[in-house]
């Protein structure tokens, strides 16, 4: 497997938005409110690393937390959303 990326946006956003008893939709919708355009694209590039399969499960329940794993039943499926959410909010 290549490097793993770095992920900087995935993190940040669990710690200010992704918070337990949020929706997972409606703290993207709240990221694309406050945050910028850069934040955004960052954040979005991140998930689609995710998506691919190119960050290590044991790295995301770390920084993603497993809840979300088991919720969604993979962080791929889980990035996935989120890409879309995120695609959404930004209309």
């Amino acid at each position: 497997m290549a490097d793993a990326p770095i992920l900087k946006w995935v993190p940040y956003w669990v710690r200010n938005y992704g918070q337990p008893g949020v929706g997972e939709q409606r703290a993207v919708q709240d990221f694309v409110d406050c945050e910028t355009m850069e934040a955004w694209r960052g954040f979005e590039s991140e998930l689609m690393a995710i998506a691919s399969g190119s960050v290590p499960e044991k790295t995301l329940d770390g920084l993603v937390g497993v809840a979300r794993r088991v919720k969604f039943n993979s962080y791929e499926e889980w990035a996935k959303m989120m890409v879309a959410w995120l695609a959404s909010s930004r209309r």
